[in-house]
């Protein structure tokens, strides 16, 4: 299996418009310290985030979605 892209692109980034719903993109990136980062994005405003990312995400309800959590204990 080939190794997953380092940071092929760009995160997308846009204006918030508070209905957030964070899930798994399906896509994977390579990461430094070795274990591959999913990309999560945003069902509500298209932004994306993976975990090398300073913030972190919340859904609509104010919770940091399951997906994050596990992404973040990595």
């Amino acid at each position: 299996m080939a190794n997953p892209p380092r940071a092929p692109r760009s995160l997308q980034a846009w204006p918030c418009q508070s209905i957030c719903v964070w899930v798994a993109t399906g896509e994977v990136w390579a990461a430094d310290e070795g274990q591959p980062m999913a990309v999560i994005g945003c069902a509500g405003c298209g932004s994306e985030w993976v975990r090398s990312e300073a913030w972190t995400p919340i859904d609509a309800g104010g919770v940091v979605p399951g997906e994050v959590v596990a992404e973040r204990a990595k």
